[in-house]
């Protein structure tokens, strides 16, 4: 009889669970160092061997010398404990693992791609895969045609890297569903209720951690420098997979930042009453305003808002009017945006955040502003808006750097206006115009 791993020895939770549950065809899960993200695909890896009888599943890095003291090593040592059938080959020269039922699975590297490319494959298990190129991705895409499991996959794991990373921009365009993975979904750290003992100590060194090596270790954000403004923003708590029951009879805002060579954004949030949701996105330019106007009517449908709050051109602004979109000009103190952004970011007494994102909100992807290695909707603005350090000023940090800041500057805009809007504010005029 085979012997194989007991179901209660791994704990299945969050993003794991999601894991497990996908049928997405390409699947990123993402988020901070040690989360157990290894661990659950490799998982998902052996149970689809053990269900489907013949599966061909690989198991790639972007070199295979990578795989055998990480991947492989988890593999033998947490996945496979127990399986009387794995045999005494050493990691580094072990071309299969051939299990009973018929199933194999393979570890492969893109440095050496014959073993991939010359074979089939349900399932794809990819692991650092910021390491890759998105050919070498793509490639992997073109095996995956087995017909042994009840569905074909590919799913990769990854810590942030910078925003415009390939990998990110996939999952941003829609071609990839994104799971976030959180340190409280590794049993190690985490019993479900608290922390471990190890997981209090795993902490205290992640605290140490400084910059952009923070921002993408600590906290799984898609980082490129120090300074980040909205430090408080954390993806996997303020970035939802969907809206609330209930939501369509919230009240509802637009929020625009004008552009052309840079980006045209609107927002459309809704409000609870306890907190802001952005539930749409357009992130567009090179586009003339009535083109942006229209778009906008067509997206809004039947949608009632309390306020449009506007940048202050008045040209821009008589062409939306003149579509029937009509605009408050927005308050723009920035700093006093960025505190009004921020106290809603931060949890409050019941340990709940006022402000969350939609994952999936950009209506439209703009391929010009990828290629530019430029942010292209709201969440990339998140992990890139800085600090500004200006000369003289001894390392003080006193404004944001004026740049890929739109869907930043609209979010302010919103967010100063509702809660004014809340207070008794000016939102509800729509006709004055600045002098």
């Amino acid at each position: 009889m085979t012997t194989t791993t007991t179901p209660a020895e791994y704990v299945v939770r969050g993003g794991a669970a999601e894991v497990f549950n996908t049928r997405a065809a390409e699947v990123l899960i993402e988020g901070p160092t040690r989360t157990g993200k290894t661990r659950a695909l490799l998982e998902k890896a052996h149970a689809v061997a053990l269900m489907y009888p013949g599966a061909r599943i690989l198991l790639v890095r972007k070199t295979r010398t990578a795989m055998s003291e990480s991947v492989l090593q988890t593999l033998e040592d947490d996945v496979l404990t127990g399986c009387t059938w794995v045999g005494n080959a050493h990691r580094t020269h072990r071309d299969a693992y051939r299990y009973p039922n018929g199933s194999v699975i393979v570890p492969g590297g893109m440095d050496n791609t014959e073993k991939i490319m010359s074979s089939e494959w349900d399932r794809i298990f990819a692991f650092e895969w910021t390491e890759a190129t998105e050919n070498d991705h793509e490639k992997c895409i073109t095996r995956l045609s087995g017909g042994r499991t009840a569905f074909c996959q590919m799913i990769c794991d990854c810590n942030p890297s910078y925003p415009s990373h390939w990998l990110n921009q996939r999952s941003l365009r829609g071609q990839m569903q994104r799971i976030l993975s959180r340190l409280e979904d590794n049993p190690r750290w985490h019993d479900g209720k608290d922390w471990t003992p190890a997981g209090v100590e795993y902490r205290k060194k992640l605290e140490g951690m400084t910059g952009v090596r923070r921002a993408r270790l600590k906290e799984g954000k898609w980082a490129t420098a120090d300074g980040l403004i909205f430090e408080e923003f954390d993806p996997t708590v303020h970035v939802i997979r969907e809206m609330p029951a209930g939501w369509k009879a919230w009240r509802k805002y637009r929020a625009i930042d004008f552009g052309f060579n840079d980006p045209f954004v609107c927002l459309w949030i809704a409000d609870s009453g306890e907190a802001l949701y952005v539930y749409r996105e357009m992130y567009m330019s090179r586009r003339i305003t009535e083109d942006h106007a229209r778009k906008i009517i067509q997206l809004s449908g039947s949608e009632e808002y309390v306020a449009t709050v506007s940048d202050h051109a008045r040209d821009t602004r008589e062409t939306l009017h003149r579509h029937g979109v009509m605009t408050t000009p927005a308050e723009k103190d920035i700093r006093a945006g960025i505190d009004a952004v921020r106290a809603r970011l931060v949890p409050g007494a019941n340990g709940v955040p006022r402000l969350f994102v939609v994952a999936d909100t950009l209506v439209e992807y703009d391929g010009a502003l990828a290629e530019q290695k430029r942010p292209t909707c709201l969440r990339e603005e998140f992990d890139s808006y800085v600090w500004a350090r200006k000369s003289g000023d001894k390392g003080a940090k006193e404004e944001p750097t004026d740049a890929d800041n739109h869907a930043m500057d609209a979010l302010r805009y919103a967010v100063m206006a509702i809660d004014a809007g809340n207070a008794g504010g000016y939102i509800g005029v729509i006709d004055t115009w600045d002098s």
